[in-house]
């Protein structure tokens, strides 16, 4: 589980699946085979709504959507990403990804700790080492580290909610966010110190067993946003549960519930309140696809309200 919160904590974006999708060949794919995307209709709205998944890396498959993704953007008047991805909005980030201890990453992790984040991130990169890291919070660098490698890859390339947000500005159409950057970082903020330490732990461990065994969980993650459908996150993110149970279960169920379902309730009324306030514009609601998985699926929820919700693929 602590692998797979360590994943949901960065690319909380996400999406689908269905277990008998025939072989495809990622390689070849200039788009993901299928959409994460539901229509939203009824409740007086004049025009069609949409949710969307996203998974935010930069890789070109990712970035160019699915054509009926497409269309429905290109229809929308209205979009919404998860936060506010204005880059003046995004720079206020920075510092609250920043210690305020007094003390540095490996005064707080211990030098047996600091020794197994080395060697993991000179997997990544034989250059890299845990010097650039010192002022950051422990729980960035947990976060983070999962798909360190993958944005490393597209570095200097805006990730699929960021050319979404870059588009609907330059398209004039209305944009807002669903909840603030600060509600996100909250979670991790009101982790104590040795939780931090024990997720990272917890995720390096995983990591290397994975490397060992040559695995790798993100380039699962991505194969399946590109080649599955509804509702497929939900499905890998319980694999991994089950696989990487951590000492303290207790701890790991706690932040799944903050990191997904309590943030599924909270969006599903933003966009209520939002439809309600344009109910003659075309809303495109893009959010991680992990969002639209799980008991307080977005969807689901947008459905007891009365709501009709449509799936793209059937």
């Amino acid at each position: 589980m602590i692998r797979a919160l360590a994943i949901l904590s960065t690319l909380l974006p996400f999406f689908a699946f269905a277990e008998k999708a025939p072989a495809v060949d990622v390689k070849l794919l200039k788009h993901p085979a299928k959409a994460a995307l539901w229509k939203v209709e009824g409740k007086g709205l004049e025009k069609p709504s949409y949710l969307f998944g996203t998974i935010h890396l930069a890789d070109r498959r990712v970035t160019t959507l699915h054509p009926k993704a497409e269309d429905a953007f290109i229809a929308s008047t209205h979009f919404y990403a998860e936060i506010d991805l204005d880059p003046a909005a995004q720079m206020k980030i920075v510092p609250k990804l920043m210690r305020t201890d007094g003390k540095t990453l490996s005064e707080s992790i211990g030098p047996g700790l600091t020794k197994a984040l080395d060697a993991q991130l000179k997997e990544i990169n034989p250059q890299m080492t845990s010097a650039p890291f010192q002022t950051m919070k422990t729980w960035a660098i947990y976060a983070t580290l999962p798909v360190l490698e993958l944005q490393m890859k597209f570095q200097g390339k805006p990730a699929l909610d960021a050319v979404l947000y870059t588009r609907a500005q330059s398209e004039k159409k209305t944009v807002g966010a669903l909840e603030t950057a600060e509600s996100q970082l909250k979670i991790f903020d009101n982790l104590k110190e040795e939780e931090q330490v024990k997720l990272l732990a917890a995720t390096i461990d995983a990591m290397k067993k994975e490397k060992a065994e040559g695995e790798d969980s993100m380039q699962e993650l991505l194969n399946a946003y590109l080649t599955k459908d509804v509702p497929a996150i939900g499905v890998i993110i319980k694999k991994f549960m089950e696989e990487d149970q951590p000492e303290d279960a207790e701890l790991a169920e706690q932040l799944l519930k903050a990191l997904l379902d309590d943030r599924n309730i909270k969006m599903a009324d933003t966009i209520e309140k939002n439809l309600i306030a344009a109910p003659k514009g075309s809303h495109f609601f893009a959010v991680g696809a992990a969002h639209y998985t799980g008991k307080t699926a977005i969807q689901d929820l947008l459905t007891k309200k009365g709501y009709t919700i449509t799936p793209a693929f059937q």
